[in-house]
């Protein structure tokens, strides 16, 4: 009996691991997607302002 409890406990144990390491995982790729989300952004916004100078000049 006691073997089964060590053994319950192990796999309790490893399951927690295994969540504590797919939510590092899952919430490192949530903050390099957003990263990427806001330097698209900022990229835009300069494009943006490049483009609205430009219309500015010519006129």
């Amino acid at each position: 009996m006691l073997n089964i409890n060590k053994a319950k406990i192990s796999l309790l144990i490893l399951l927690i691991l295994c969540f504590l390491v797919a939510g590092f995982f899952a919430g490192k790729a949530y903050r390099e997607r957003t990263d990427l989300a806001k330097e698209k952004a900022k990229e835009a916004a300069i494009i943006k302002a490049r483009l609205e100078r430009w219309i500015d000049n010519s006129e």
